[in-house]
């Protein structure tokens, strides 16, 4: 499968379309039903690139029709589904530029990015999301992505507006007989320089900014990941499970990447639907935020936990085998003969079972969006699939670091791509040069100011970069925590080490301006659950269950342990342990599921100043 790299993301999506026109590029869950049967069957619908290009090309005359003009604003409401690259790709198709929303966004958020933006039109994934935006006056079109909804479920009021993705298509195939080569031609006439997102930061504080993101942006992220995992990834043909949003830069990077590299990419359709989708796609690589990785291990482990005393032993058996197999090769020494021959009957046999649980064939995993637990990297790399973290933000067009297969080291976020300049200010702060680097803050010149000062992006981003040349992320520079006597402590250092124990879920770190630190603790329910049972401890509900003794005793124990790592001044002296998980939901997580520290302060302000009363 050759890699393919123009100079724009739409050329290198017309060459693939070109060099593979047969090849299945998408797959998707459909729902049909069969004669005389009363219920509807679900099965992977296949879709070529050629298939793909035809479908895009309805989609973006579509737009044409709805006067969707050169550098318009199109937004974007849906979660991952197979119609977001789709209608990606039709807005570049129409010269315009996609806004990518958040489907977890309130009213209120979604609001301000269509008004911010001067959105014209927004595709909307469904009923839920087109309530969101109806009170947005100013778009002239709305088009609803769920097939399963028709005219007679919009309100007659707004009818005038609101399009089916199939009427948007059915108007496509009229402006086509006028224009029948205006989409490829628009494609052609792309250039490096011109817009293709403005991407809204999630914000763990503040408002939302837009990211001006071009062509050169994007392929230049591209060009570097073909130059370090050409190798790896392109040899044969793969098969990527997407679920991460689209929405995020992350997921908007590996979106784009299958025209680049021609990978098969699978639509899952919900996270409660992810462990089925694994085992029936048999998925080859995985693009992850660390909590996916963090939720697979616990289902490992208490999956383990149930199983027969056989089977656990030999887990137990094969994981100390392991890791003593790789802690060798870790430190740059090499097992002996029967060392190797004993951990390759483990990974064919034990961890193989445990592979199965994963759709058997994954061999990379990419991880971004926030720290990785370095235990926990370790841990997927002794069952044998390589968990690889890199670092970026959206205004560098995701990655501008990455650990490879052959150059990796856990704990860090690995080497600069080949063409990234990367320097340490003497504050700590990581500052980068590329091509990769963003154009500006849509509408905030003074904040664009702020962050690309003679040509350096300054990240905001705490670390260091060792001997070898791996880059360590040690905290944001705005989170960092300064105790009253002057000491400076990362908290996600902290909470890093925190989520490593058994039973911790979740964990925020506070002390700024305090003589200690104190933390707010999450618990893994099911386990906890898990543990009362078998402890005989009787409890009508969760929220009593973390009070109990116990429970109390079990966590002190695993904050022993953090605090048995760090420097005295570092060390958590008192927590609460809450009885539900910050979420998206509740506004105390960003939609790239990082803390939102403020609002996690405010929310729970009363509880975090008990911990410092006498």
């Amino acid at each position: 499968m050759p890699i393919l790299l123009r100079p724009t993301i739409s050329a290198t999506f017309l060459d693939r379309v070109r060099a593979t026109p047969n090849v299945v590029g998408f797959s998707y869950r459909t729902q049909y039903r069969e004669a005389g049967s009363a219920h509807p069957n679900r099965t992977w619908l296949p879709v070529t690139f050629s298939e793909f290009f035809s479908e895009c090309q309805l989609v973006s005359q579509g737009l044409r029709s709805l006067g969707v003009q050169s550098t318009d604003r199109v937004a974007l409401l849906s979660s991952t589904r197979y119609e977001w690259p789709l209608a990606d790709m039709a807005i570049l198709g129409a010269s315009a530029v996609t806004v990518p929303i958040y489907p977890s966004s309130t009213v209120a958020e979604a609001s301000y990015i269509v008004r911010h933006s001067d959105s014209k039109v927004i595709f909307v994934e469904d009923q839920k999301q087109l309530e969101k935006i109806l009170p947005e006056k100013d778009l002239k079109g709305i088009v609803v992505l769920d097939p399963e909804l028709g005219p007679e479920d919009f309100p007659a009021s707004e009818r005038h507006r609101i399009h089916t993705f199939e009427e948007l298509k059915a108007k496509g195939r009229h402006e086509l007989a006028k224009d029948p080569k205006g989409f490829e031609k628009r494609l052609e006439e792309a250039k490096p320089e011109d817009l293709i997102t403005i991407c809204y930061t999630s914000g763990t504080t503040g408002t939302p900014k837009g990211v001006l993101l071009t062509h050169d942006n994007l392929m230049s992220t591209l060009e570097d990941c073909a130059a370090v995992f050409a190798k790896d990834i392109a040899t044969e043909k793969e098969v990527l499970v997407a679920f991460l949003p689209f929405s995020h830069i992350m997921g908007k990077v590996e979106s784009m990447a299958t025209y680049v590299f021609g990978w098969q990419e699978v639509y899952s359709e919900n996270m409660e639907t992810l462990a089925t989708t694994l085992q029936e796609v048999s998925p080859t690589i995985l693009f992850a935020v660390p909590r996916i990785f963090e939720k697979i291990w616990v289902r490992i482990r208490n999956q383990t936990e149930r199983a027969s005393v056989f089977k656990k032993r030999a887990f137990q058996a094969s994981m100390k085998l392991g890791f003593s197999y790789w802690n060798k090769i870790w430190n740059g020494k090499k097992p002996n003969p029967i060392e190797k021959g004993l951990y390759d009957v483990a990974l064919k046999t034990v961890f193989a079972s445990v592979r199965a649980k994963l759709g058997g064939r994954l061999r990379v995993a990419i991880c971004g969006g926030a720290p990785l637990n370095r235990e926990l990297g370790e841990l997927f790399e002794i069952i044998g699939v390589q968990v690889l973290e890199g670092y970026g933000l959206t205004e560098t067009c995701a990655p501008v670091c990455f650990n490879t297969p052959e150059f990796h080291r856990f704990g860090s976020v690995g080497r600069p791509l080949p063409e990234v300049s990367l320097r340490i200010a003497e504050d700590g702060e990581i500052m980068v040069k590329s091509r990769k680097v963003f154009q500006g803050y849509f509408k905030s010149p003074e904040e664009t100011a702020k962050s690309l000062q003679n040509g350096w992006l300054h990240t905001g981003d705490v670390g260091h970069i060792d001997q070898q040349g791996y880059v360590h992320i040690t905290d944001r520079k705005k989170d960092l925590i300064v105790t009253s006597g002057g000491k400076n402590v990362a908290p996600q250092k902290l909470e890093k080490l925190a989520k490593a124990q058994p039973f911790i879920q979740q964990i925020y770190i506070h002390g700024d301006k305090k003589h200690y630190l104190t933390a707010l603790i999450t618990l893994d329910q099911e386990s906890v659950i898990r543990y009362a049972k078998q402890e005989g401890i009787l409890f009508s509900e969760y929220s009593e269950l973390i009070k109990n003794p116990k429970i109390e005793s079990l966590v002190q124990k695993s904050i022993d342990s953090v605090n048995s790592q760090v420097a005295s001044f570092e060390s958590i002296k008192r927590f609460t342990v809450l009885p539900q998980d910050f979420t998206v939901a509740s506004g105390e997580m960003t939609p790239s599921l990082k803390l939102k520290r403020a609002v996690i302060l405010e929310k729970h302000r009363d509880q975090i100043e008990r911990l410092y009363s006498s």
